[in-house]
């Protein structure tokens, strides 16, 4: 007897289970099993490795003069339908013969060669620092003109030209200034450049995206001989 209602008892337990109902979670720790097993990687963040749009280590707002450039994959600006070439959110006419330059460091968005004489070379670099810029404008400036030495021993910023302007709609400082040019040759090296009669045309333009730093350096001859085209240049940018 007391068997017999053991028996059944046993029976009556077991024909109640049911399975869970399609939707529903599983066993707890089957759960859990799964959430540790899922190794999707969390959303990156779009400002890492950012180099002008594109692949940059410096954190947004850092100075650029001391930060290291590190080398990347040599990359290229895009060219559009139109001819025009992309730099950001910018698309941009660049003379026809500069030559275009691989980029091949973390913190240039851009890269130019002028036509120039053996000896008497130009270059274009168009830097890029993240939405925030790496400093003020006055700070830039500063940076760039503290490179100039003049013969006189005047200061450099005393002589420079700075305007306020605009280049593609948007608020631009451009400046020029001749003079010995002495500077490390790149952020964070420690050979120096110290060449006479040089050049700086240079201009930092807002943009949707932050600010970008156009700085055309070299023989004093070259430079002039190419400043209005460097000047139409600017007046091409457009915002894409």
């Amino acid at each position: 007897m007391y068997r017999g209602a053991l028996l059944i008892a046993f029976l009556f337990a077991t024909s109640c289970k049911k399975a869970p109902p399609p939707g529903d979670l599983p066993p707890a720790k089957d759960w859990q099993s799964a959430k540790a097993a899922d190794t999707t990687p969390p959303p990156a963040n779009p400002h890492a490795g950012m180099t002008g749009q594109p692949g940059m280590a410096a954190q947004p707002g850092a100075n650029p003069h001391t930060v290291t450039a590190e080398p990347t994959s040599p990359r290229s600006l895009d060219k559009l339908p139109d001819g025009r070439l992309a730099l950001g959110p910018f698309s941009v006419a660049a003379p026809a013969d500069w030559t275009v330059k691989p980029i091949t460091s973390n913190m240039r968005a851009a890269d130019f060669q002028l036509p120039a004489k053996p000896g008497a070379d130009a270059e274009l670099i168009v830097y890029y620092f993240g939405p925030k810029g790496a400093g003020s404008v006055d700070d830039n400036l500063d940076r760039w003109l503290g490179q100039f030495q003049q013969a006189d021993g005047k200061k450099s910023r005393d002589v420079a030209k700075i305007e306020k302007t605009k280049f593609g709609g948007q608020d631009a400082t451009y400046v020029s200034v001749s003079g010995r040019f002495m500077a490390q040759a790149m952020p964070g090296a420690t050979e120096a450049v110290d060449k006479q009669d040089q050049s700086l045309l240079a201009a930092i333009v807002g943009s949707p995206s932050g600010p970008y730093y156009f700085k055309l350096v070299g023989a004093k001859s070259t430079v002039d001989a190419n400043a209005a085209a460097f000047r139409a240049m600017l007046g091409s940018l457009k915002v894409r």
